[in-house]
């Protein structure tokens, strides 16, 4: 069912099988819509709720903007309490918006959530500007149970006064176990059995209370099936008992996760491990009590009881009272952030509802800040916070539950492990300290060149385990809780290395004139910024210090190999540079003529010595010479003479000496010069080697 305030809306109900069905023309004014009016839930499930809701777009030109929303079973239209306040549902409720629909749900199921639950918003136009959508979704709970139908035939049948839809399916169990094969609304025990019987709705997990077919069977019912205690308290779980027999032993345990498997751990008496803190008080006839004082969130568990007779042992695999102990903790539930300080509105929170309403206390710096012992269910608290203040609230009475301290955050500091110089390839830790002792939400930053940053890491440290020159640069970290950020200032990061890449260059290039200009350039990749020292060849003494080392008139000597040795604190690198002299044209003309000179003096040298040493094996070689007469001699002096060498590797050299001939021809004279090592000739070898033979013939005209 949907409700307008403004007319000219029409609105039109629908039954359609038992579902309420709401359907709205929309108009141009304020409204909104349910998707059921009615819902019935089973206790221990959980129910959703849905609105949807429309308002002017905008009101005297101004646009309209939705600032907030909720729901609410409590107050008037223009004085409502939101739910999700309310200590009865800590813990339960489920809030979701999507655009103009909003959802609601609430787990754990009780029989007192029932109520008319009701949903409005909060726009920007003020106090006109809010709405509730009416007339709400009357909600009701009930108990899903065992109904004995027929007495005489023992038929049983699984009931509830809400519905289930079309042919909903069942589960049965007998004495906790489930039957196989069962998923019909009634169920007829096989005989007439002192066991107790239970049913379930397939697919919702829950359990409806034993129940016995004859007035005395085996069964266990807990007063309870979830139970909410504060940290520090004590806490009761009961439970009713019955049995047609004597009972032997009866305890409770924790249902161990492996007590559920096939071959289950036996379960221990808890009073066995801790008798300090359990204890089994106000024992009676099928009823027993479990205290645990001074509980601890360690015993959130589920606890059972278990008991034995002469002939049976009560092991349900039925589900007990599941305890859940929370401690208390300020929740922000709005936040107006100022210059100097931070106005919050606070509420004391617990992750589940306790059974018990509770006076809660809130302390401002370790101090009051309200008085606890008439401060009945100040569970929310309005206060200003300046950086370093802190909040804390807890329940009167229970000293233990106070809880973790709340802070108005002050900007970090950056703490560096290694505060002097920072070394390349070495460790470094950066720690984003805060003055409080509760660790926030810390995010770690690096600053781009010109306006900007990237997110580096996350948490307390940023750690680098080999930092890098690339590393360089200047880094912030930011704190923040539900109180608002705090960024620190940024620190700068200068790591300091030795020379890198060291590399020399030649103006105007690497073959230079003689009488031309030089500048040899040393440069590296370091720091801090590197000094340059000049070295010349293999010299130890340095040539120039400095990165540009300039020769204005360059000569044959400045040639060679130049050595740049790039150094700072941290290391040293060295660069070569061979340069080579270019003759001008002259020189070049000049050179190579001393060159040739030299070649040809050369020459000259190697044949005189090749004909002497000739000559001096001619000498060797021949014993006698024949004797000349004068006239023979005078003649040979004006003759040509002809000479004929031959060597030969191997074999024996032969050779023949003869007087020339006196032919006349064309002007020329002969003459034929051999000597021998014998004047008889032998004769040439059959098989001879190959011989190499050098043949020399030189002419001379007769004068």
């Amino acid at each position: 069912m949907s409700w307008s305030a403004q007319k000219g809306r029409v609105v039109f109900v629908i039954l359609l099988f038992g579902v309420q069905v709401v359907q709205g023309m929309e108009t141009i004014d304020w409204g909104g819509t349910y998707a059921q009016t009615t819902i019935c839930g089973l206790t221990g499930t959980t129910v959703e709720f849905q609105c949807s809701f429309w308002y002017p777009q905008t009101i005297d030109g101004q646009n309209t903007n939705v600032v907030k929303r909720f729901w609410f079973t409590k107050g008037s239209s223009y004085n409502t309490e939101d739910l999700s306040l309310d200590p009865e549902y800590s813990g339960r409720l489920h809030f979701d918006c999507q655009g103009d629909l909003c959802r609601l749900s609430i787990r754990e199921l009780r029989e007192s959530d029932a109520a008319v639950y009701k949903f409005r918003f909060v726009t920007n136009h003020g106090r006109e500007g809010s709405y509730s959508v009416m007339p709400g979704v009357n909600l009701t709970v009930n108990d899903l149970r065992v109904q004995v139908r027929n007495y005489r035939q023992k038929t049983l049948r699984c009931v509830t006064k809400c519905h289930l839809g079309s042919s909903p399916s069942y589960n049965w169990y007998e004495n906790g176990e489930e039957i196989q094969n069962e998923n019909s609304q009634d169920y007829t025990p096989a005989h007439n059995s002192k066991h107790s019987y239970s049913c379930a709705v397939r697919d919702q997990h829950l359990l409806s209370p034993p129940a016995c077919v004859v007035e005395k069977c085996n069964k266990v019912v807990y007063d309870n099936r979830n139970i909410c205690a504060l940290k520090g308290s004590s806490v009761d779980i009961t439970c009713t008992y019955s049995h047609p027999y004597a009972i032997r032993t009866k305890f409770w345990f924790r249902a161990d996760p492996s007590y559920m498997r096939i071959n289950p751990s036996p379960p221990r008496n808890l009073q066995l491990d801790d008798r300090d803190r359990v204890e089994y008080p106000r024992e009676s006839y099928r009823r027993s009590t479990l205290r645990i004082k001074n509980v601890m969130e360690s015993d959130s568990a589920e606890y059972r009881f278990k008991f034995t007779t002469y002939d049976f042992e009560w092991r349900s695999s039925l589900p007990g009272t599941s305890l859940t102990v929370a401690a208390v903790q300020v929740q922000v539930m709005d936040v107006e952030v100022e210059d100097s300080y931070v106005s919050a509105q606070l509420s004391c929170h617990m992750s589940c509802s306790p059974t018990a309403p509770l006076s809660f206390c809130w302390m401002r710096n370790g101090r009051s800040a309200v008085d606890c012992s008439t401060a009945q269910m100040t569970k929310h608290h309005k206060i200003d916070l300046y950086p370093g203040d802190y909040v804390t609230c807890g329940v009167h009475g229970y000293p233990l539950t106070v809880s973790t301290p709340l802070y108005a955050l002050k900007a970090p500091l950056i703490w560096p492990s290694d505060p002097e110089e920072i070394l390349e390839g070495r460790p470094l830790t950066l720690t984003c300290r805060t003055d409080t002792q509760t660790s926030y939400g810390q995010h770690w930053y690096k600053k781009l060149k010109p306006s900007g940053h990237q997110a580096v890491g996350d948490g307390p440290e940023l750690v680098f385990t080999s930092i890098r020159s690339s590393d360089s640069a200047e880094y912030f970290c930011t704190v923040g809780n539900e109180l608002g950020n705090k960024t620190s200032q940024s620190v700068m990061i200068d790591v300091k290395y030795g020379p890198l890449h060291a590399n020399v260059s030649a103006i105007p290039s690497s073959s230079i004139s003689v009488g031309s200009s030089v500048s040899l350039t040393c440069s590296s990749d370091a720091n801090p910024d590197a000094s340059y020292i000049w070295y010349k060849d293999n010299e130890e003494s340095p040539k120039f210090t400095g990165a540009v080392f300039n020769i204005s008139d360059y000569r044959q000597h400045h040639g060679g190999e130049y050595r740049c040795e790039a150094r700072n604190a941290f290391g040293s690198l060295n660069a070569t540079l061979w340069l080579q002299v270019k003759a001008s044209p002259l020189e070049a003309a000049t050179i190579g003529c001393v060159t040739a000179a030299l070649l040809l003096i050369l020459l000259l040298v190697a044949v005189l010595m090749l004909r002497k040493k000739m000559a001096s094996k001619h000498t060797t070689q021949c014993k006698a010479q024949p004797k000349a007469t004068a006239d023979s001699h005078r003649d040979h002096q004006e003759e040509l003479v002809y000479s004929v060498v031959a060597f030969s590797k191997h074999a024996p050299t032969y050779s023949n000496v003869a007087n020339a001939k006196r032919d006349q021809d064309d002007g020329v004279e002969y003459t034929a010069v051999g000597c021998s090592d014998s004047r008889v000739s032998r004769p040439k070898l059959q098989e001879e080697p190959d011989v190499s033979t050098l043949y020399s013939t030189v002419q001379k005209k007769r004068i």
